[in-house]
């Protein structure tokens, strides 16, 4: 074990130790990490999870002398140092495997412990999903009948990873001389693989847009779709035409495809309480947020919508990354949040996050926050019980709930400038209010 003394960082912020605030500076946590063995020229935080007197999880992504792509690993600190000698324990039973960072996993100091990907205390089968070898036996099952996988030229991509929660590859499996599948593939924690196979394919059968099912591996943990090739919403709004129509029709089709078994409810009271929570977390970084975040608290409380009117099948977290335009279509990726809600959570989310692009991301995309209002008022002009009963207020209010969670994760990616663009979403979420 490597014990070392943090550097001088600067001042911690409220609410989170200090050996905590080392490790989401840069500077520092290059060189605590490096004293610990790994082979890095810069440590860069990305991902946080802190649950407060118990553990915090600072995901990193790194530059190696060697490679020309950022490394990926996590550190696991916890507030007691007989839990991370049992966490480092257990992750020396796991059979650590070799990582791009030159250590599997490592006692960094008392309380912290260190894993290289593809280790994960959780997530142990990253390997298998990530390792161009291991994909020929993973995916066996969509091997073509004259041919077989190859491992040489099949390839995968890691294109989000939070420790110990979630991964999602692009797999491009090849065989030794015929096309190419891509194929998207999600591994959690929870085993909803499944149910959301069985969403997707209740949305397709109502003329809805999105991925078609493949697989389900690793016990209802590892789900596996066609991958969509297309462009961003955000990025398609930069160079191509509205697409607000499109959209809305597509949307109000997803509202009203019947509801498959088991389907989550999420209500307003569910969201009302995530945003709290949220809320509560940003107040331990910043003594302007804390008070931020208390008088937004009371306000969401008091002008909480009653849980009444239309329900129908929602995207849960729709946004212009979760929205791929293909020739002028739109197609509906990640599930994960579908549930049976008020339609007026998928479209306050949608205004909520062009809001937000337009405060942490300038000139990205000038016209989302106007093509959203596009799409709002095109869905609410349709016919039906579900648009006549989406009233501003609602709207307004699922909009100030989905600023909250995008100010959470302003904080919890340590974007740069996180302190003016937590305030400044916080700020738009009490403008949306009034």
């Amino acid at each position: 074990m490597t014990t070392t003394t943090s550097p001088p960082v600067a001042p911690p912020r409220p609410g989170l130790p200090r050996p905590v605030t080392a490790l989401l500076d840069t500077t520092a946590a290059t060189r605590i990490l490096s004293d610990a063995g790994l082979v890095i020229t810069r440590a860069e935080p990305h991902y946080l999870r802190h649950k407060p007197g118990e553990t915090t999880i600072v995901g990193y992504r790194f530059a190696t002398p060697d490679l020309a792509t950022p490394a990926l690993g996590y550190a696991h600190w916890c507030a007691s140092a007989t839990r991370a000698g049992e966490v480092h324990a257990k992750a020396l039973t796991l059979h650590p495997r070799p990582s791009a960072v030159g250590v599997s996993v490592v006692r960094v100091d008392d309380h912290t412990v260190f894993y290289g990907f593809p280790n994960d205390a959780r997530l142990r089968r990253l390997r298998w999903l990530t390792t161009p070898r291991k994909l020929k036996r993973v995916f066996a099952a969509l091997a073509p009948a004259d041919g077989e996988i190859s491992k040489e030229r099949s390839v995968s991509t890691v294109l989000k990873y939070k420790p110990e929660r979630r991964l999602v590859t692009r797999v491009d499996l090849a065989t030794a001389d015929g096309p190419v599948q891509s194929l998207l593939v999600r591994y959690t924690t929870g085993r909803d693989a499944p149910r959301l196979a069985a969403i997707a394919e209740a949305l397709r059968a109502n003329g809805v847009s999105t991925p078609r099912p493949r697989l389900q591996l690793d016990d209802g943990r590892v789900g596996v779709d066609d991958f969509i090739d297309g462009v961003e919403l955000r990025t398609w709004l930069v160079h191509r035409e509205s697409v607000a129509d499109q959209l809305a029709e597509s949307l109000h089709g997803f509202h009203s495809t019947a509801v498959p078994a088991r389907t989550p409810v999420r209500t307003e009271t569910d969201d009302g309480t995530n945003a709290v929570n949220g809320l509560s977390a940003l107040a331990l970084w910043d003594r302007d947020l804390a008070r931020m975040a208390q008088g937004l608290s009371e306000e969401l409380a008091r002008r909480r919508p009653a849980s009444v009117g239309p329900t129908g099948l929602i995207h849960g977290d729709l946004h212009d990354k979760n929205i791929l335009i293909d020739h002028g279509r739109p197609w509906f990726i990640d599930l994960e949040r579908t549930a049976v809600g008020s339609p007026a959570s998928d479209l306050g989310r949608l205004r909520a996050h062009a809001i937000s692009l337009d405060i942490r991301q300038p000139g990205w995309s000038p016209g989302a926050v106007a093509h959203a209002e596009d799409v709002i008022a095109a869905y609410r002009s349709r016919s039906g019980r579900v648009s006549a009963s989406i009233d501003d207020a609602s709207l307004a209010w699922h909009c100030a709930v989905a600023l909250v969670d995008q100010a959470l994760l302003v904080v919890r990616h340590v974007e740069a400038g996180w302190q003016a663009n937590a305030t400044a979403l916080l700020d738009a979420a009490t403008d949306a209010l009034r």
